[in-house]
């Protein structure tokens, strides 16, 4: 007589005080990316040790290296979910003031300022994430890249046509080299202009190109979406 299969039960997933290890072990992670941006964001990445980071984050270091394998690591976490929350928040920005692309340039920048008036954020984002290896070095390039996309998605081809050899991708590079650069200077004055003179600033620069290449405003709304 043959014997009947036996199906093994399913493994249950470790739990303590009622919490999964995977949820313990991604809030551990989260609370050490917020001590990362504590920590990075006031001394400094060369200035910030593991045992730094954890004594922020209330944790031990057998927990660091639970997440993350060494310093390098935390920092382009930290530097990651900082980008994609600029990056959503300005994709939903840029959608609500559609079709009008002075609008559009307007609600990417008020997201942006918004965002970079935390000197903990303006300063990881643009001054400690510079310089570390090139490996860290083409992550920030890649969110430059992600940003001039944006812009030339919002402003061609519907809002612009380029005069003859001008090349959209390289004037959206540029103004995303200005718009940086302006806060560059902004956080190193110690804030000291109000955020709206910042913006207008920086804003005059995306007037000044759309006027120079706009042929007619689009008529139906273009959604942009985070690719």
């Amino acid at each position: 007589m043959p014997r009947a299969r036996t199906t093994a039960a399913p493994a249950k997933a470790r739990t303590y005080r009622g919490t999964r290890l995977e949820d313990r072990q991604a809030e551990r992670r989260r609370r050490l990316i917020d001590a990362g941006l504590a920590c990075f964001g006031s001394v400094g990445y060369q200035g910030s040790s593991v045992r730094a980071v954890c004594a922020e984050a209330g944790l031990t270091e057998r927990y660091f290296y639970e997440s993350f394998p060494h310093s390098e690591a935390l920092l382009c976490a930290v530097y990651d979910s900082l980008i994609e929350r600029l990056l959503q928040r300005a994709i939903a920005a840029v959608n609500d003031a559609s079709p009008d692309p002075v609008a559009m340039a307007r609600a990417a920048l008020e997201v942006y300022y918004a965002f970079n008036e935390d000197p903990h954020i303006a300063r990881v984002t643009h001054f400690e994430i510079l310089g570390v290896s090139e490996q860290v070095d083409q992550r920030y390039r890649r969110a430059m890249d992600s940003f001039a996309g944006l812009i030339e998605q919002a402003m061609h081809p519907a809002a612009m046509t380029p005069p003859p050899g001008v090349q959209i991708p390289l004037v959206t590079t540029g103004l995303v080299g200005a718009t940086v650069q302006i806060t560059m200077q902004w956080f190193l004055s110690g804030y000291r202009l109000p955020r709206e003179a910042v913006l207008s600033s920086a804003l005059s620069l995306f007037e000044a190109v759309i006027a120079h290449s706009r042929k007619a405003v689009p008529r139906g709304k273009r959604n942009l979406r985070h690719s």
